[in-house]
């Protein structure tokens, strides 16, 4: 990989995409508006191998492009390969990645190179909220009040003890060489990320949490059915994540619940939650499950009795997605 030059700008924004183009258009569209002086900073989107037209969404908005903005296409391979490409053809001594759905404010980019600057040895990973919208319907309370959660427990400068999100983050270019970048290995986009942190704190680099640096996810799984899904492909990846770190992995737990019962290793507990999942995992186990979140949403909105049936729905896809998961992975 080459090294950036002299008169290489300060910081890099990856964006990595796949057949998202129109969520593309608003980030870039937010990211054009970036208060940095052009020179200081070029953004690279990597195309993974879309179909819908990405590729023409760039180039509209090339020619007017305030900084240096690159557009590299690749086969189709995961957000992790990505990612890399993008920290390949970088030539900023800063990374900052960003997703495709991601809608930041004038002065994003700006915070993030200031705060890596300011702390030696330490990444940055920022604060994702969802738009307003999003909270116009029950799940989307729900799936909001859930997510506020964890920031309202993070103090702002805190140190993030596991996980972390190629969504909102910034580091050393260096570093990321160093540590030879995403596991390609994940090629679902779930864990690549988490991944990189947990070699990251291994190579004793400090991941801190700054809520101040916001963006807006413009995500596509907002319908209870869209987020359940994604939840099953992020399980996939959890299995891979546990095979790679065994009981280190913070997905650990996770796979121990939805893996096929250990007959005199699992507690009664858990071998009935597992029969239960499974007798759910199937289309009529789903469409039940959908008809009780249907009526519970209608009947008993934003209750605990609503807020459970989509806790059991999710939980079914986790299942199936582990399973998945085991097949994949051996």
């Amino acid at each position: 990989m080459a090294e950036p030059t002299a008169a290489s700008p300060e910081v890099t924004v990856v964006v990595p995409t796949y057949n998202r183009a129109d969520a593309l258009g608003q980030t870039l569209d937010a990211l054009a508006r970036t208060d940095l002086p052009g020179h200081r900073w070029e953004a690279v989107v990597v195309d993974d191998g879309s179909t819908d037209g990405t590729q023409a969404a760039v180039a509209a908005r090339a020619p007017s492009w305030p900084a240096p903005l690159r557009y590299e296409r690749q086969a189709n391979a995961g957000a992790a390969a990505a990612r890399n490409r993008g920290a390949d053809l970088a030539r900023g001594r800063i990374l900052v990645f960003i997703d495709n759905d991601i809608v930041v404010a004038p002065d994003f980019v700006a915070k993030h190179v200031a705060a890596v600057g300011a702390h030696a040895g330490t990444w940055i990973i920022g604060r994702i909220v969802h738009p307003e919208e999003l909270r116009a319907t029950p799940f989307g309370r729900y799936r909001d009040a859930v997510w506020e959660s964890f920031h309202r427990a993070a103090p702002e400068g805190a140190e993030a003890s596991e996980g972390m999100t190629a969504a909102n983050l910034s580091l050393p270019r260096e570093d990321f060489l160093r540590l030879g970048g995403f596991d390609t290995a994940f090629t679902i986009a779930s864990c690549e990320d988490a991944d990189l942190g947990m070699r990251a704190r291994q190579a004793g680099i400090r991941i801190v949490y700054r809520p101040d640096i916001v963006a807006v996810h413009n995500d596509w799984a907002v319908s209870l059915r869209s987020f359940a899904e994604r939840q099953r492909l992020y399980s996939v990846s959890d299995v891979l994540m546990w095979r790679k770190y065994g009981e280190g992995s913070p997905r650990a737990a996770l796979v121990r619940e939805n893996a096929p019962i250990a007959w005199g290793g699992d507690p009664p507990g858990r071998v009935l939650r597992k029969a239960v999942k499974a007798c759910l995992a199937n289309p009529a186990g789903r469409a039940l499950l959908r008809a009780h979140a249907w009526l519970a949403e209608r009947l008993a909105p934003d209750t605990a009795w609503c807020h459970r049936s989509y806790e059991l729905l999710i939980a079914e896809s986790i299942f199936r997605g582990v399973r998945a998961g085991l097949q994949r992975y051996g």
